[in-house]
C-alpha cells in the first residue's frame, strides 16, 4: 500500500470551531484525514520533511454545513418565469404552497436530477461541505454517487390515502434496500404533520429507529400549521385539502400544537432533525430540550414566506442544538449558508451573537445531522475537509463578526476536500 500523502496547511488565523481562533495556527493532514491540529513552529519541527502549504494572510475554518435545503429545487426560479410567474408572488403560506405545486405539475422529472446538480456546484463554490438535502423525487439520488458533498438525503415522503400510502411504503422500502455508494447517507423526511397520515407519520419514526435511520420533519413553521394541526380547520383544510383532492382525508381535531403532536406519534428522538420551529410556545420548546432535540432555523425562507421569527432566545437558554439551512430557492436567493450568516445576525440580532451564529453553520450543524465526529470542526482524527477564505486587513482581529459580515462568501480561494484542494485555482 503506497504510504499517504502528508501536507501542512497553515495561514495567518486558524478558526477550528471547537477552540478559540488563534494565529499561526496549522493542521498536519494525512490523506483524508487531520492528524494534528497545533501552530506551525511545533508542526514544522516534529515533521521536518512535509511540505508546508501557507496560505498567508488568509482564515482557515472548516467546511460550512447547511442542515436543510431541497436541492431539487434549485432551478425552480427559472420553472415559475416560463410559467409567466415571480417566485415571490404571494399573500400567505398556503398562497405559496399552491404556486409551488402549480409550478411543479409539468416539470420533466429529469429536470430535478438536473436542479440537484446545480444546487450541488451553488453550495460547493459557498464553502458548504454538508448538506441534509430534502429530496422528493428519490430517483434524482443518482446525482449523489459522485457528489463531494457529506451528510443526509432525506427521502421525502407524504399521503393521507391509504391506497397511495401503501404504494409509497413498498416504493419506499424498496430505495432503502439499494446499494447507495455516496458521501452522503440516506435518511427519511415525512413532510410535516399537515401533510402525512398519524398512522403513516408513526410507521416512518418507528422505521428511522428500528433501521438506525436519520429523520428530519418540519414542524411549526406558519400559524396555518398550528391551526391545522389542532383543530383540522383553517387555510390548509379549505384551500390545500381542496385543490390536491385530499377533503375526504381531513383528519379529526387532535387538539394538539404541532411538536405536541409528534411527541404522541414518537418523533420526538435525537436523530429527527426538526425544521423551521417558528411557532413555539414555552411547552414546545421544554420538550425539544427535553429530548435532546435539533432545531433547523431558515430564516430567510421565514421572512420571505412571512410566516414569522423562530423564539430562539428562548431556544438557546433552554438548550436546544439550533443549526442554520436555506431551505430552497423557492423561498429564498441563494444556496450560500455564508448568506444565511449575514442574514440571522441582523434578523436575529440581540439573540444570537456572531460566534453562536458560525457554531449553528458548522459544528452544531454537523452534530443535527449525526456527521460531527468527522465534519463540522478541526480537530485530529477528523476529515481534512476545509477551507481558505482570504479575509480582508483587519478581518481576523473582528472574525466572527466578519463571518456574518455578507463579504466572505466572495473571498473564498481554496476548499479542500478529504487533503485534495478542489479549486482550479487561487486568487
Amino acid at each position: 500500500m503506497q504510504p499517504q500523502q502528508e501536507l501542512i496547511i497553515t495561514a495567518k488565523l486558524l478558526v477550528t470551531a471547537d477552540r478559540s481562533p488563534f494565529e499561526g495556527g496549522a493542521l498536519l493532514c494525512r490523506g483524508d484525514r487531520i492528524v494534528a491540529v497545533d501552530d506551525l513552529t511545533s508542526l514544522k519541527k516534529n515533521h521536518p520533511d512535509v511540505v508546508v502549504k501557507d496560505y498567508g494572510d488568509a482564515v482557515i475554518l472548516p467546511l460550512l454545513v447547511n442542515a436543510h435545503t431541497h436541492l431539487e429545487l434549485t432551478d425552480f426560479p427559472d420553472w415559475a418565469n416560463k410559467k409567466g410567474r415571480q417566485v415571490d408572488e404571494h399573500k400567505s403560506f398556503v398562497d405559496w404552497i399552491l404556486q409551488l405545486i402549480q409550478v411543479k405539475k409539468k416539470i420533466d422529472p429529469d429536470n430535478y436530477r438536473h436542479a440537484v446538480i446545480n444546487g450541488m456546484e451553488q453550495s460547493i463554490r459557498a464553502g458548504t461541505g454538508v448538506v441534509g438535502d430534502i429530496l422528493a423525487h428519490h430517483s434524482a439520488r443518482s446525482a449523489y454517487q459522485s457528489a463531494p458533498l457529506a451528510g443526509v438525503v432525506f427521502l421525502e415522503t407524504l399521503g393521507q390515502d391509504p391506497a397511495m400510502i401503501r404504494r409509497l411504503k413498498k416504493s419506499l422500502h424498496q430505495v432503502l434496500d439499494e446499494p447507495f455508494a455516496a458521501e452522503t447517507m440516506l435518511g427519511i423526511s415525512p413532510h410535516s404533520p399537515y401533510t402525512i397520515s398519524n398512522v403513516y407519520l408513526r410507521h416512518i419514526y418507528d422505521l428511522c429507529k428500528r433501521r438506525g435511520l436519520r429523520c428530519c420533519t418540519h414542524v411549526a413553521e406558519s400559524e396555518e400549521e398550528v391551526t391545522f394541526t389542532r383543530d383540522s380547520r383553517g387555510a390548509i383544510a379549505e384551500r390545500f385539502y381542496q385543490a390536491i383532492n385530499w377533503q375526504g382525508f381531513i383528519p379529526p381535531p387532535s387538539g394538539l400544537r404541532p411538536v405536541t403532536y409528534l411527541e404522541k406519534l414518537g418523533g420526538l428522538f435525537p436523530e429527527n432533525l426538526l425544521v423551521h420551529g417558528v411557532h413555539l410556545d414555552d411547552r414546545d420548546i421544554s420538550l425539544l430540550a427535553r429530548n435532546r432535540m435539533s432545531l433547523a432555523l431558515c430564516p430567510r425562507s421565514n421572512e420571505r414566506l412571512k410566516v414569522g421569527k423562530a423564539p430562539v432566545g428562548l431556544l438557546l437558554k433552554a438548550g436546544v442544538n439550533l443549526a442554520l439551512g436555506t431551505d430552497s430557492l423557492a423561498s429564498n436567493d441563494s444556496l450560500s449558508i455564508w448568506d444565511e450568516m449575514h442574514f440571522a445576525a441582523h434578523w436575529f440580532a440581540g439573540e444570537l451573537d456572531a460566534p453562536t451564529i458560525f457554531s449553528m453553520a458548522t459544528q452544531q450543524g454537523a452534530d443535527a445531522l449525526g456527521v460531527g465526529k468527522d465534519y463540522g470542526s478541526l480537530s485530529a482524527g477528523k476529515r481534512s475537509s476545509f477551507q481558505i477564505v482570504s479575509a480582508p486587513a483587519g478581518a481576523t482581529a473582528e472574525v466572527y463578526e466578519y463571518f456574518t459580515s455578507g463579504i466572505a462568501t466572495d473571498d473564498i480561494m481554496q476548499l479542500y476536500r478529504d487533503g485534495i484542494p478542489q479549486l482550479s485555482g487561487v486568487k
